[in-house]
């Protein structure tokens, strides 16, 4: 039986990539941090070792030969936190986990990169890049995975080991145990928490889909090249609205300023380290919302078979997630509350 490796199995994509893979019966080990929530992973029946990426001499021993790795790990910021600190998980992370396939004879290694490496002024439609310049890109996120993207492609087409990369979109759904900072902002909405939105948009896409897609293109991607899973452009408004209908709502919050969010971005993030809160906003992620995000998936459809479902579905089987999964940071709506208080006289 082929064995088949996780980097990052506990995060969002890695923990709904595991279960994609138990489905299909396949043998799957993953690395958690010492001390790590392994929530996401309970009743999976994988096998999971404490180490870490940066360590190079652990990755030497954690991926061996025949190996099909998947390397998720990383640090996704939209606080723009110390270069240093990403640029060590990132890129010196993937560089261990490149090295030690190249090294061990893996089979295979699919990365996953992301879409914010991609140049928003590219065109009108954004395709997979051709060339990993990172110093004009914005935040220290996306110049770290541009690197580490940078590097996996020029090993694969040096012809040191078979890989290829994968550049999600939004990622977006269910199985969202550490809340990321999207589904943050869902749960805000759920709790009427959200209390104004701002112009924009962006792709999003179902975390089971780029579980699928990783798989596909374990299966089906050609080494050196790069494949983008994306999905639906969606403006925040909108987002908004099909959230209302699943919520059973009618008003929307208010429509704020961009410039105002601008000037007050600098102090989100104070406000969510004090609240140990997953930013909802940012200088960032304002910047990443009024960006080009016409990601075409064309090569992915075409080359892997890859499909994404419609983001109504995605939205609507998130908040049904939080409610069976996450319902202790939930908040009663009025209603609720007037039937229990009823019942109760």
């Amino acid at each position: 039986m082929e064995n088949y490796v996780v980097t990052g199995g506990a995060g969002h994509i890695g923990n709904v990539l595991i279960r994609e893979l138990l489905k299909q019966k396949k043998k799957v080990k993953t690395l958690a941090l010492p001390g790590e929530d392994l929530s996401s992973l309970e009743g999976l029946d994988v096998e999971i070792l404490t180490g870490d990426i940066t360590d190079r001499n652990f990755i030497f021993k954690f991926i061996q030969k025949g190996d099909i790795v998947f390397h998720l790990a990383g640090i996704v910021d939209i606080a723009n936190m110390t270069y240093s600190v990403i640029e060590k998980v990132n890129f010196q992370g993937t560089i261990n986990v490149v090295d030690a396939c190249i090294e061990n004879k893996a089979k295979k290694l699919v990365y996953t990169s992301t879409v914010h490496i991609i140049d928003p002024q590219q065109g009108d439609v954004l395709y997979e890049p051709t060339s990993f310049e990172h110093k004009n890109l914005v935040g220290n996120y996306a110049k770290t995975k541009a690197l580490a993207t940078k590097y996996v492609t020029e090993k694969a087409k040096e012809g040191l080991l078979d890989a290829c990369v994968v550049y999600p979109s939004g990622v977006i759904g269910p199985y969202d145990y550490r809340i990321s900072e999207l589904g943050q902002v869902i749960l805000d909405y759920m709790n009427e928490k959200l209390v104004a939105y701002v112009r924009g948009g962006y792709n999003f896409v179902d975390v089971r889909d780029v579980a699928s897609g990783l798989i596909k293109a374990a299966e089906k991607g050609r080494s050196g090249e790069g494949y983008i899973l994306s999905g639906q452009y969606l403006t925040v408004k909108d987002m908004l609205k099909i959230l209302n209908q699943k919520l059973k709502r009618k008003k929307l919050p208010y429509k704020i300023a961009l410039w105002f969010l601008k000037m007050v971005a600098p102090l989100a993030n104070l406000y969510y380290k004090m609240r140990k809160k997953k930013p909802v906003f940012s200088a960032y992620s304002l910047y990443t919302l009024n960006s080009n995000g016409n990601f075409s998936n064309q090569k992915a459809k075409t080359e892997l078979g890859y499909s994404s479902r419609p983001i109504k579905e995605t939205l609507f089987d998130t908040v049904d997630w939080f409610r069976q999964n996450k319902s202790e940071l939930i908040k009663q709506n009025k209603s609720e509350k007037k039937k229990k208080g009823k019942k109760n006289v």
